[in-house]
């Protein structure tokens, strides 16, 4: 007999608009035909973003929208919603959209999803009833909302819990119960807390927190000056002897996030994407220790892919190479990522000031290309007169258009990478692409009508991916499926599946020429708390001349090379596909009670 369908509600900051992280993971599930197989409803729950007065109900729901069911803004109820939906907008003072969706998979080509979203505005709430739910967050939880009122990041899905909570239960018929309400990061735990607090004997959802990172970590480890060198090493030590993270980084209760996510042991279970996530997950109190917290790992691309299909990318990639940089690369090292200090660019440079010289050595040359963008995305007219004046992207200049916010802080490194004094100066040459997207779009006329951001996801022969905080990183190894070397550090989540593939495939890491793992925290000297600014600079250039020696003893040396790579990629990625995801690890863990 077939299990019964389920109902899945997620709650995210990513309903409407994929942005980052945790949209990838929507559109992976929502899309995979063993997600769609045994989820009859999947319902996108989020704050309503755009309140203003413009009438129009479909724009409020974003580009996906197919259909606008009810927009309490607008006073439109074309389907008799407004019965159900009515009630709850004025006991709680938030006008609700609610409508239809529909995914596509941007780089799993002909993947597409339907999902429901609800949208609640949240600007001007109930008071007494809002006060009504901090309390209960009070009393149950032990979370003292007065403490983190200041912060939006609190207040926002604060306001959003309740009205969210009866809405779904509202247009969730009671024949599909218990359904699942995940909590996608901190965003949804208020709403999550809120189901949890019900009686089990009127339990109307299972809540699940989707750690997709632990807040409290990747704070301490961006902001600690020795950051994954100190942190893992003294967490690991820390666990041994039972003591958790106010044991050993003080304090964290004055964290808003941490206020949420330390409470997700209240909830049926945590589903952490990577190893190390749910070591942090478990580092957070002692609650956690008979808690549920299980692993549920991200998806990666795993479209088919030939040798024929990955020359034509690379060849319209190296068609925009010339224009823009005047050379052909005969290898491309590539980084897309967030400009933020989590990803940790700057080892990138190490490990490049390292491959120099010998590939110079042997005749090659290579383009780095950091993709990344801290503005608003640039026109094409935008990227065209820059490039004209000055011929962006291969230089800048300081202010939008070009350079802004954290992007500045990379391109200095660049600039200081491609000195021609250095030594090996020239073999490799750095490039910042302040742009999200690799389009004709996005890089103006010198890049070929039909480039897309996945030529370039087939082109590379390298895809850094050396982060201090990276609690999954599909990132790292969107590449791999067109057999790039892929180097994620040891403690970015995707290495736990990234080596179950391995081993599924019968390979040991030493022999995978696709896969690279750096691992900055073996070996830290002294105590890593007490770690200087030289002792981590040290370190850190060590474990990158490790680096440069095995992606110089893997790099492709001609197509036969680059085919028989291709392969193993494949097969890798085929194993770590969002279809093994639904059936192995997520549908399972969310049907438990």
């Amino acid at each position: 007999m077939p299990e019964n369908p389920l109902t899945v509600a997620h709650v995210t900051h990513e309903a409407i608009e994929k942005v980052g992280g945790i949209g990838t993971v929507l559109e992976g599930l929502i899309t995979s035909p063993v997600y769609r197989a045994r989820v009859k409803r999947s319902i996108l729950v989020s704050p309503l973003f755009d309140r203003q007065p413009h009438g129009d109900a479909m724009r409020r729901l974003g580009h996906r929208a197919t259909e606008c069911l009810y927009s309490g803004p607008d006073a439109l109820d074309p389907k008799g919603f407004g019965a159900i939906l009515k009630p709850i907008e004025w006991a709680f003072g938030t006008p609700i959209v609610y409508g239809t969706a529909r995914l596509h998979a941007e780089v799993d080509h002909g993947r597409d999803g339907e999902a429901e979203v609800l949208l609640v505005d949240v600007s001007n709430p109930e008071a007494r009833r809002l006060a009504e739910f901090k309390l209960l967050l009070q009393e149950k939880f032990g979370i003292d909302s007065r403490l983190y009122e200041y912060s939006w990041d609190f207040e926002e899905y604060c306001r959003l819990a309740a009205p969210a909570y009866y809405a779904l239960c509202a247009l969730i018929p009671r024949e599909a119960e218990p359904a699942a309400l995940i909590s996608h990061e901190y965003m949804g735990m208020c709403t999550a807390l809120l189901a949890a607090a019900e009686p089990p004997e009127r339990r109307r959802f299972r809540a699940y927190f989707h750690a997709h990172e632990c807040s409290t970590a990747r704070r301490i480890v961006e902001h600690h000056p020795g950051h994954d060198l100190a942190f893992y090493p003294a967490m690991r030590r820390a666990t041994a002897l039972g003591k958790r993270v106010s044991d050993v980084f003080g304090d964290q209760s004055g964290y808003a996030r941490h206020a949420l996510v330390s409470r997700a042991w209240a909830l049926t279970a945590t589903l952490a994407v990577g190893d190390e996530t749910a070591n942090e997950m478990r580092f957070l109190s002692h609650e956690f220790d008979n808690a549920r917290v299980e692993l549920c790992y991200n998806g990666v691309p795993a479209s088919p892919l030939t040798m024929e299909e990955k020359k034509a990318s690379r060849a319209r990639v190296d068609r925009w190479a010339r224009a823009a940089f005047g050379f052909t690369p005969d290898y491309l090292f590539t980084h897309v990522a967030r400009p933020v200090i989590s990803k940790g660019f700057w080892r990138d440079l190490l490990v490049c000031a390292r491959m120099a010289r010998p590939l110079a050595d042997r005749g090659k040359r290579a383009l780095y290309i950091m993709l990344t963008c801290g503005a608003e995305p640039r026109s094409a007219d935008a990227a065209n007169a820059m490039a004209r004046e000055y011929g962006w992207p291969a230089d800048h200049r300081e202010g939008y258009p070009d350079i802004s916010g954290p992007e500045g802080p990379l391109w200095d490194t660049v600039q200081v990478f491609n000195n021609p004094g250095r030594p090996g100066a020239g073999a490799i040459t750095a490039a910042i692409v302040n742009q999200f997207g690799f389009s004709r779009e996005r890089l103006g006329d010198a890049a070929p009508p039909d480039l897309s951001l996945a030529d370039l996801r087939r082109a590379a022969d390298v895809e850094f991916g050396q982060s201090i905080y990276e609690p999954f990183g599909i990132a790292q190894l969107e590449a791999l499926h067109a057999g790039a070397i892929s180097v994620p550090t040891s403690i970015c989540g995707c290495v736990g599946f990234l080596r179950l593939a391995l081993r599924d495939a019968g390979m040991a890491e030493s022999d995978s020429r696709c896969a690279i793992i750096a691992d900055y925290t073996k070996d830290v000297p002294g105590d890593p708390l007490m770690l200087t600014q030289r002792e981590r600079d040290e370190h850190e250039e060590r474990v990158a001349q490790t680096i440069a020696t095995e992606i110089l003893r893997r790099l492709p040396n001609d197509d036969r090379d680059r085919e028989a790579m291709l392969k193993e990629g494949q097969s890798l990625a085929l194993r770590m596909g969002w279809d093994r995801v639904c059936e192995d690890f997520f549908l399972p863990m969310i049907s438990k009670g």
